[in-house]
């Protein structure tokens, strides 16, 4: 994204790496929040509200939209396009155009392979080109490309905000970096089997076949790529990545929550927090909780925080309010209080 190299100079201000706590123990990458939740629940504003706490505690921040039904410029009052938008002066947001993106994504992969592969040449790009943006999964790859070009310019940043897709869609992109390294790792070792058969053809033909991996174009893309895939791993997944998942106590978001839990976990994702949003106070919560199946839930998986977070009302798009949320947020995370 040539865009997040005019990250409007919002980090000019930046200060000592130091001064970090919960959103930062001096580690050289920012912290990352992955926001998860099922439609409705109130992803968006936590994650508006945790980037407006941040920020307010100087803090450069990025928040990112990465959901198709954008609503992040919504709830943070401002109008948000596809390039970051300085909201104040340690905050900047924008919202993936994911048709753009998948555009760019198609058009920069078949950029690539054309010297690789000189028989596309004879080939319809445009058919090509449009073939690929239709095929299943495309969305996920562009949005893992977006999130590895996000994560190359992170270090601008104390701390960016993932506002993600629906919980399905998020699941299979996180999932991604380690499937995509299990293909490259078998692609490296066809490679392989292709220069040694070359290097058989070329002894007793005396043919000028290219034969040593160290030159061949093919090894050193497969092996660029791997990086690559690697560097975008380490920012999901690594040291200084949290994932949040928002849920509210009724029996699909409950339901849901568990399922990405489960599959999370095979993926070596480890939950940083589980926020109850609106959640129930009085005499009526233990019924509801158990009603529901929440209670069950959160004695499963009693090892991750469950953060009960108050209903501040209908509307909470205002920076005052949103801030108000943040900062119940920050003390549940900073305290580590799970209940």
């Amino acid at each position: 994204m040539t865009f997040l190299r005019r990250l409007l100079g919002f980090s000019g201000s930046r200060h000592g790496k130091n001064s970090r706590s919960f959103t930062g123990d001096g580690s050289a990458q920012p912290k990352r929040f992955i926001v998860m939740g099922k439609g409705g629940t109130g992803k968006t504003t936590i994650s508006s509200a945790l980037a407006r706490a941040l920020s307010s505690k100087g803090k450069d921040v990025l928040a990112v939209s990465l959901d198709p039904a954008h609503n992040l410029g919504d709830v943070l009052g401002c109008s948000l396009g596809s390039e970051p938008k300085k909201i104040d002066d340690h905050l900047a947001a924008f919202e993936l155009d994911l048709d753009e993106q998948v555009q760019r994504f198609v058009e920069e992969k078949l950029r690539q392979m054309r010297p690789l592969y000189g028989n596309l040449q004879i080939f319809n790009a445009d058919k090509i080109l449009d073939a690929l943006k239709q095929s299943p999964g495309m969305e996920e790859f562009a949005i893992l490309e977006a999130i590895g070009e996000i994560s190359a310019f992170a270090e601008k940043c104390d701390a960016v905000v993932l506002d993600t897709p629906p919980t399905g869609m998020t699941v299979r992109v996180l999932s991604l970096p380690d499937i995509t390294l299990l293909w490259v790792a078998e692609l490296v070792k066809l490679r392989s089997k292709i220069l040694d058969r070359r290097a058989y053809i070329q002894n007793i033909e005396r043919t000028d076949l290219e034969t040593d991996p160290g030159d061949d174009i093919v090894m050193a893309e497969l092996r660029r790529y791997k990086i690559e895939i690697e560097a975008t791993r380490s920012f999901l997944l690594g040291e200084g990545s949290s994932i949040f998942l928002v849920l509210q106590a009724d029996k699909l978001s409950v339901s849901e929550t568990e399922r990405t839990i489960r599959k999370l976990d095979s993926n070596g994702y480890r939950i940083g927090a589980c926020f109850i949003n609106r959640a129930s106070k009085g005499e009526g919560r233990a019924f509801l909780y158990d009603s529901c199946g929440l209670s069950n839930l959160m004695e499963l998986y009693d090892e991750i925080p469950w953060i009960e977070l108050p209903d501040l009302g209908s509307d909470i798009s205002d920076p005052q309010s949103l801030l108000d949320l943040g900062d119940v947020i920050c003390g549940f995370l900073d305290a580590g209080d799970a209940r």
